[in-house]
């Protein structure tokens, strides 16, 4: 009998620890964020506590050679670096990009918000970042407000309807600066599997 209990008890506690374990978490550890030292794309140390927004922070995961980055280029085109109180940060995860494929994708994209390099991944990792593109928005409480997919134009890898219906982000920052939380938290985005260290 008590065999039998213990091994429930392992078995119990085996799920939840997988279960716990496996799942992305709503918050970001703030102090990691602000202390973390990462380099912009033309080479200057940086702090990301010096990127924050006022209010939030929104990290595009983008990969220069990414075909769907490349494909969302005109949409972060158009994105200004500051939106209300949030601020727009563009951060590239490998240590395989070079920070010239990154100024050469800005530069003939016409993106012009701040652009970190992540060589090691480790503020991608923090996040629980995926893929490229993959969007976060991150309150200065460090919530994650929404994180995944920009909208549902890519539907699955290789496979993208002719325009998006359903528009994630832009309905996230809208609930955002109405101090409403989001229609949805999460949405899974689809890109370039990000290959961490």
């Amino acid at each position: 009998m008590l065999r039998c209990c213990a091994g429930a008890v392992v078995g119990c506690a085996l799920f939840l620890t997988v279960v716990t374990g496996c799942t992305r978490s709503d918050r970001v550890d703030l102090h990691a964020v602000r202390v973390m030292v990462l380099s912009t794309a033309e080479g200057d140390a940086v702090t990301l506590d010096t990127l924050l927004g006022r209010r939030a922070t929104l990290f595009f995961i983008l990969a220069p050679d990414c075909p769907l980055c490349l494909n969302y280029a005109p949409y972060l085109a158009s994105f200004p670096d500051t939106v209300g109180d949030v601020r727009a940060v563009g951060i590239f995860p490998s240590r395989f990009m070079d920070r010239d494929s990154v100024r050469l994708f800005a530069k003939a994209h016409g993106i012009h918000m701040p652009l970190v390099m992540d060589p090691d991944c480790k503020f991608a990792g923090l996040l629980g970042a995926r893929v490229t593109p993959e969007v976060f928005l991150m309150d200065n409480d460090g919530e994650l407000v929404y994180h995944g997919a920009i909208d549902n134009w890519a539907s699955r890898p290789g496979r993208k309807r002719v325009s998006a219906t359903a528009h994630y982000l832009t309905d996230a920052l809208s609930s955002f600066a109405e101090n409403r939380p989001p229609p949805r938290r999460e949405v899974k985005a689809v890109g370039c599997f990000i290959e961490y260290p």
